[in-house]
């Protein structure tokens, strides 16, 4: 969750219909929306059609019900109800009910209900009921409840009712209760435990499987352990 603090000596750049404000105090009112600086570095921003904001490495900022947010250089965000949102460079993110998300470069990051995600180079991240998200080169990742996804380059992985997944050169890796595809090359040792997982690329030397399907759509390794396990060749 991301903790408001205020921010001094801290300014934002308002850039609505192209035209630009600098608001450091006070409230700036608009035909369609409201911006209010309610203390030091703490901006609240509503109701806005279409609204980009940029920040200097500071500061915090909260919308609400805005259609379409471009927000770069703040360090706190957090957006609730909005349509579409596209975030640049910036730091902790809060996400409650956006339709389509774009990240490029964020600090950790928590999003809950979204339809469409894409998320690159962020810290930790945690998604909470998403249709379709895409995370590449990010810390640890925890999905619940997302239909599709698709990681790559990401750190601990932690899958909890995933429809389908597919995950590509990311380290430790835990599913409860769904189907995920590992595509890249794996080191070391693999274990699974109650889930369907489809091999798509080179197995490792060894591999065990702990009450658990397993279809192997590559060469079988030179040792196979084979306990309690269905394996379909």
């Amino acid at each position: 969750m991301v903790a408001i603090q205020e921010q001094p000596n801290c300014d934002f750049t308002l850039i609505i219909d192209g035209s630009e404000t600098v608001i450091t105090e006070g409230v700036f009112k608009s035909r369609d929306g409201i911006a209010k600086i309610t203390s030091p570095g703490i901006l609240q921003v509503s109701r806005f059609r279409s609204i980009h904001v940029r920040g200097n490495n500071t500061g915090s900022i909260s919308f609400d019900r805005c259609t379409s947010i471009f927000v770069e250089g703040v360090r706190e965000i957090s957006i609730t109800r909005c349509k579409q949102a596209q975030i640049e460079q910036s730091g902790n993110i809060l996400i409650n009910s956006c339709k389509e998300l774009k990240v490029n470069g964020a600090g950790d990051l928590r999003v809950t209900r979204c339809k469409f995600a894409h998320l690159v180079s962020c810290g930790n991240v945690m998604i909470n009921r998403c249709k379709m998200l895409t995370v590449d080169w990010t810390g640890s990742v925890c999905v619940t409840r997302c239909k599709t996804a698709q990681l790559s380059r990401c750190g601990g992985v932690r899958i909890d009712r995933c429809r389908s997944a597919d995950v590509f050169s990311c380290s430790n890796i835990s599913v409860l209760r769904g189907k995920v595809n590992y595509v890249s090359e794996m080191q070391g040792e693999q274990v699974v435990m109650g889930v369907k997982v489809n091999y798509a690329s080179e197995l490792p030397e060894q591999q065990v499987a702990m009450g658990v399907k397993v279809n192997y759509a590559s060469e079988l390794p030179e040792q196979q352990f084979d306990m309690g396990v269905k394996v379909v060749e």
